[in-house]
Parts: C-alpha cells; structure tokens; sequence
C-alpha cells in the first residue's frame, strides 16, 4: 500500500510494501543556449545525467523510523525506511519550470533556484564536477546536485512554522546559512556531503501526511 501526498513542489510516495519513501520532482524544461540549438538526443542526455546525479548523490542517505500511535505506526515500529529521491520530465502541470542554457563547455554560469516561483535556472555545466578552492583545500560539488538540495525545502524561503531553514550554508549570513558557514563539505555549503538537517523540510512535509505518525532520522 503506498500513502501519497502532493504538494506544489513535489510528490512524497510513503511505499510500504518496499519500506521506502520517494520524493520526486516533476520538471519542465524549457531548453536555452548561448551556443549551438538543443538536439533531441542532447536533451535526453542532459536529463537522464541529471536524473541519474540526483539519484546517486541523494537516494540511499536517509533512513527513517516511525513512532506514534496509529496503526501505521505500531505496524512499522520496527521498519526502516530508505529515502529516495527523482526527477521527472513532464511536458505540462511540472512542479518546477527548469530554465536549462547550453553554454560553451568550461565556462560559467550562476546557477540559481526560485523556491517562490517554483523555477529553476542551470546549464549545461552543472552536471560536471567542480572543484571550490577554499583555504588551501579543494572541495569537489557536482552544482546540479546542490541546486536540487534548494528544491526539497533547503533555502531561506521554506519556513517551518515562522522560523526560515537554512539556505546556502556558503553565505556568510547567519540567517541564511544557518550557522553552517564553516562546513565545507555540505551539499548546501561548498562540498558534496549530505546532513540530517537537509531533511528538515521533508520531514515536515512528511509528518503531516498520516494523523499520530511521526518519522525520525536515525
């Protein structure tokens, strides 16, 4: 049996028969360039290395308990439940409307993600591997795995009752990195490791789909 709720910037897929969660994202793109048109197989290749990115950067991390007292819970008291994470390209009704520019491989574009708007803007670049110097040590970042970070609730813009979440923990300011300026190797910040706290927003999202029923990091 799968629980499902859907919200404006994604679906969450409580699948009990395979104890995991999945978040998944719908996306339309609209396809930019600053150099040669889109091909169709460009295209294709461009949200499958996405996909497959995401997946592999986010999928498998977080694993999750319940506790309460429904049914669902006491029937799970002992379930551990994997969270999983995708994108999907659709072609109308998207969560997100994704702005993607084929630029001339090596150079740079700001990436960003308008979590009011539900847009968001990358190119061609973000699914390579970049490396952020940053005192002597170099951080590796794949930004497309970042900027997806942004999209399930890490930014300033997603509030958890009145209090704002932490947003691009490289910011140096507090109110925005959430006191998680000075770790590098986060996902949100200049690095590539994943943290319980940017869960947070799905966690919210998720403890308000079942009365009585709370999930947990473990």
């Amino acid at each position: 049996m799968s629980f499902i709720k859907q919200t404006d910037r994604m679906d969450i897929y409580i699948e009990e028969a395979r104890n995991t969660i999945l978040i998944q994202e719908k996306w339309e793109y609209n396809w930019l360039t600053k150099v040669t048109p889109w091909t169709l197989v460009e295209k294709r290749k461009f949200h499958q290395m996405a996909d497959n990115l995401i997946w592999k950067k986010w999928s498998g991390f977080f694993r999750l308990k319940v506790s309460g007292t429904s049914a669902f819970a006491q029937k799970h008291r002992n379930t551990t439940f994997t969270v999983n994470f995708d994108i999907k390209w659709v072609l109308e009704k998207p969560h997100w409307n994704v702005n993607v520019t084929k630029i001339i491989p090596g150079r740079f574009e700001r990436s960003n993600v308008n979590w009011t708007d539900k847009t968001i803007n990358i190119d061609t670049e973000d699914t390579k591997i970049v490396v952020h110097p940053q005192n002597g040590k170099n951080y590796i970042q794949y930004p497309i795995a970042h900027e997806f970070g942004h999209t399930i609730g890490n930014t300033y813009n997603a509030l958890i009752g009145q209090k704002s979440i932490h947003g691009d923990e490289y910011n140096a300011d507090i109110r925005i990195n959430g006191g998680f300026f000075l770790d590098r190797l986060s996902i949100m910040n200049i690095g590539n490791d994943l943290r319980k706290r940017h869960l947070d927003f799905i966690l919210l999202e998720l403890n308000s789909m079942l009365a009585n029923t709370q999930f947990y990091i473990i």
